[in-house]
This record gives structure tokens, sequence and C-alpha cells, in this order.
């Protein structure tokens, strides 16, 4: 029993972690979206030091991988920075984060089965950027609360 109970919980975490993904690989293989993956080998290469953001080092440090999509075309960054949260928020996301100002909106969304999947939208038309993110990020809301508080 405690096998099968084990068995249907890997399938009904990887199935969510795959939805996610697909999703993101549908806008992926637009014609007219640029896609970039980056390693947390690739992030520890990167001179942090030369922003002047508070904890940013830290912050980058507990991400194991990035996936960024940008759109070329309107039509592409319409379809992702308005359809992208409310298919994300279907297959189980929520929305830590959402704001809009002078024409931008940005919108954070963390998986509720799965808290290390991270996504952020950011849209400001005609084009949009998707950030798909895995890591640490078990103190999200209180994360995203500080740097609020930091402006």
């Amino acid at each position: 029993m405690n096998r099968l109970v084990l068995t249907l919980f890997v399938l009904i975490a990887t199935l969510t972690m795959s939805a996610q993904d697909e999703i993101l690989q549908k806008y992926s293989d637009m014609g007219d979206m640029n896609t970039t993956v980056v390693t947390k080998n690739m992030l520890e290469r990167v001179p942090l030091d030369q922003f002047d953001i508070p904890g940013l080092s830290q912050m980058i440090q507990r991400i194991e991988s990035l996936k960024i999509l940008v759109s070329r075309g309107d039509n592409a960054g319409k379809k992702l920075g308005t359809k992208l949260p409310g298919q994300l928020s279907g297959k189980g996301f929520k929305t830590v984060l959402s704001t809009k100002k002078d024409g931008r909106n940005i919108t954070v969304m963390q998986s509720k089965k799965d808290p290390t999947r991270v996504v952020m939208v950011f849209y400001q038309k005609p084009q949009a950027m998707a950030v798909s993110m895995k890591g640490d990020f078990s103190n999200l809301e209180a994360d995203l609360d500080a740097i609020k508080s930091q402006k």
C-alpha cells in the first residue's frame, strides 16, 4: 500500500512539473520567441558585485535553473503577457505578487504543490518576458515583502 501511495505521489508531482514545462514549451516553440536556459553553473559565474542590489547574491545562490522566454513580436508578446498567468493559475500556481504601473504588468506565481517552482511574467505592450525558475523559494512571499519595503 505504501508503495502505491508513493508511486501516485511521484506521478502527480511529475505531472504538475511537466504541465508547467509543457505550457512554457508551447510558447518557446512560437516562431517569434527567444528562449534561453541558464544553469546553476552559469549563474555562479555572473559577477554580481557589479549590481548594487542588496541581497542579490543570496537570492541567486538559491536558484538551480532558469528558463527565460522573450517575445520578439506583438502577437507573441500579447499571448505571453496576458495568457500565461491564467494558464499557470489553472495548473496549480498561485499569484504571490501582481503589480501594474505605467503600462507595465509584473506577475510572480509559485506552484502550490511544488514551491521550488516560480514563474515571473513581465508585460509592457508589445513585449513580454517570462522567467521560469527552480530553486529554494520556501520564503518567497517574505523575500518579496522585504524587497518592496527597501524601496
